[in-house]
């Protein structure tokens, strides 16, 4: 089952996916009010996600016109979407002008309410809040109803599974539960009674999926993640009110949002490209010179952002681990070509010195431990020695030497890569370029892996067959990273 939900989410990108996942909803919502599932006006229904759309897209690319950026539609249409699911539908020409401020708000906000570059809050939630406070419209969270769960479930699952946020998405919804039952409990009535009505009509599925999950409004850090959650479900369902305003779901992401600012790349990310290089027969490495200094730690990712005509299901956006280390003045990106290649790849073969791009944020738990004395296996296969390149880079650069030993495995010696670093005696570790990674090979190379935390970084399928041997060895601890035919 695991490898058939890969496949699937692994074709598109979390936008893209995102994007499909609240239309099914949409058009499932108008679908049930066609046969009375659902009991709003089927008419006001398709006039209010028309209003949203069209202002959506309008009011995007009127911004972009104006501060000359290039739009990505794709996120005016999910919050459009997620704005027809929280609102109730239009039955009236003051309710749709109402709905087209809301839009307007939404959209508005990513141009405007931003510190450097970088948009501070969920556009949906910030138009939410906005719009309940000045009274022009209130959400009503409608898409928390019986008959939509089951979609908001599994939709709302996939976005959430392809985001790796699973287990921030788990955290807001457990502690909403407990902080519910504590007040049920607190004020004499009985949860249990109040436990369907809480599932059915409560918006924490829909809200953990499609909103907390936004990863430019989360934080990088899987522990921040749990914070971020944790305290936003607080603020969401204690029944807190500041100065006669009740604090609901969209307040309280508003306040996650500034913590995901303080925790994180302080303004937007702007990189112009400056050089190319060969590292192998399909291995290239990209150098950018950043615009404003980076926050980020040695094995870390970065989301890019490259408009090109035409784009496939993937998007124009994708995730690649930084090659370079933190101490170093350009960002390098080593990125495998694949044939054939994505529209992306092919845009990128294509970029011109001085071009600029923009990116999402920095992300990532790929990191190395903070206790220098703990002992280290590092285990790559093909373009996955790109964040060991980062992390050797930074040792090699502060002289900070770690008992590790790495494992990097390509097809061919043709295929090896940034030897420079690998084998610079400054970080300490011993480096073996293999041609097999089985687990009787893992064995051969390091004898005392039970001692170790183990570092893998490749391909799903490798990750997935390494990480499983690493265990069967009696591995210290195993952490993760792996390139989904990016």
């Amino acid at each position: 089952m695991k490898q058939i939900i890969d496949k699937f989410v692994n074709g598109m990108t979390m936008y893209r996916l995102t994007l499909y996942a609240l239309s099914i909803m949409a058009a499932v919502a108008i679908g049930f009010s066609v046969v009375g599932i659902l009991q709003f006006n089927t008419i006001s229904m398709i006039l209010s996600i028309s209003v949203l759309l069209a202002v959506s897209i309008g009011i995007n690319q009127l911004f972009g016109y104006m501060f000359a950026v290039k739009t990505n539609n794709q996120s005016a249409y999910i919050t459009a979407l997620i704005l027809f699911l929280i609102f109730p539908a239009s039955d009236t020409l003051a309710m749709a002008v109402s709905l087209a401020l809301v839009a307007t708000i939404a959209m508005a906000s990513k141009y405007l309410v931003v510190w450097r570059g970088r948009h501070l809050f969920n556009p949906a939630a910030f138009a939410a809040f906005i719009s309940g406070i000045v009274g022009l419209q209130t959400a009503s969270w409608w898409v928390a109803t019986g008959s939509l769960l089951p979609f908001t479930f599994i939709l709302g699952g996939l976005v959430l599974y392809k985001t790796k946020r699973l287990q921030m998405g788990l955290t807001y919804v457990t502690v909403s539960v407990l902080v519910i039952a504590t007040i049920t409990t607190l004020k004499g009535n009985s949860f249990v009674a109040l436990l369907p009505v809480l599932l059915t009509s409560w918006p924490l599925l829909f809200f953990a999926s499609f909103m907390l999950s936004e990863p430019l409004g989360s934080p990088p850090r899987k522990s921040q993640r749990s914070i971020f959650a944790t305290g936003v479900a607080v603020l969401a369902n204690a029944q807190l009110q500041l100065v006669g305003v009740s604090i609901g779901p969209q307040a309280a992401l508003l306040v996650g949002n500034i913590y995901t600012f303080l925790s994180g790349q302080r303004g937007g990310i702007r990189l112009r490209f400056t050089s190319r290089r060969q590292l192998s027969r399909d291995q290239v490495e990209y150098i950018f010179e950043p615009l404003r200094p980076l926050r980020y730690q040695a094995g870390q990712y970065i989301e890019i952002q490259l408009p090109h005509d035409k784009s496939d299901n993937r998007g124009i956006r994708r995730m690649f681990t930084i090659a370079s280390s933190p101490t170093e003045t350009t960002m390098k990106l080593g990125v495998r070509h694949y044939t054939p290649s994505s529209t992306y790849k092919k845009a990128l073969e294509r970029l011109v010195p001085g071009s600029v791009l923009s990116a999402t944020a920095i992300y990532g738990d790929f990191i190395l431990p903070n206790d220098k004395s703990e002992k280290l296996l590092f285990i790559a296969g093909g373009i996955g020695i790109t964040p060991f390149r980062s992390q050797l880079a930074w040792l090699a650069s502060n002289n900070d030497r770690r008992d590790g030993v790495l494992l990097y495995s390509t097809r061919t010696e043709d295929d090896v890569v940034y030897s420079d670093i690998l084998h610079d005696e400054r970080h300490g570790v011993q480096v073996h370029t293999v041609r097999s990674l089985e687990q009787q090979d893992i064995a051969q190379y390091c004898k005392d892996i039970a001692q170790r935390t183990v570092y893998i970084s490749g391909p799903p399928g490798m990750v997935d067959s390494v990480a499983k041997s690493a265990a069967a060895l009696g591995a210290k601890r195993i952490i993760t990273d792996h390139f989904a035919g990016y």
